[in-house]
């Protein structure tokens, strides 16, 4: 990570002395607040979790509200997004037989994406992997079949 992205992610980067609650329902001292970046931020951090990728790795990006939305737009690159929303209904580009990585701003657990991954797959998508700006999955998706493409790594501290 060159000193300007890590530029980006300190200056989104909460610190408490004691652990709070985290929109996952999880406590943590340290909160990264994604919302606050911005759409040049969002296009770096991209570039540093896919831009490895060969153009044709993916048609489609999965975004999940609320946040993924954004750093869907920004790792897209100009291919297609698509949206899953709050309320479980997938907007946007139509995923039959497209090449999709499902895209949010922070993976845990990585239950939420595993979700998404589910409902892309009974629309006909092929969820070929998974993209963040923050992993804090500590490893968990280590033993997945599909890759998790980040721009930072952490744990859940």
């Amino acid at each position: 990570m060159d000193e300007t992205t890590k530029a980006v992610i300190e200056r989104i980067t909460r610190s408490y002395p004691t652990p709070q609650p985290i929109p996952s329902g999880h406590e943590a001292c340290i909160f990264y607040d994604c919302a606050r970046l911005t759409p040049n931020e969002l296009a770096r951090l991209a570039a540093e979790a896919v831009g490895h990728l060969h153009e044709d790795a993916f048609d489609v990006a999965l975004g999940i509200a609320y946040q993924g939305i954004l750093f869907a737009a920004a790792l897209a690159g100009g291919r297609e997004v698509a949206i899953l929303q709050a309320d479980g209904k997938i907007s946007g580009s139509d995923l039959k037989g497209k090449k999709v990585i499902v895209v949010d701003d922070v993976v845990l657990s990585g239950k939420r994406v595993l979700d998404a991954e589910k409902k892309a797959a009974a629309c006909g998508a092929v969820v070929v992997g998974y993209a963040c700006i923050i992993d804090r999955s500590d490893g968990a998706f280590g033993s997945m079949e599909k890759p998790l493409w980040s721009a930072y790594q952490t744990n859940m501290l």
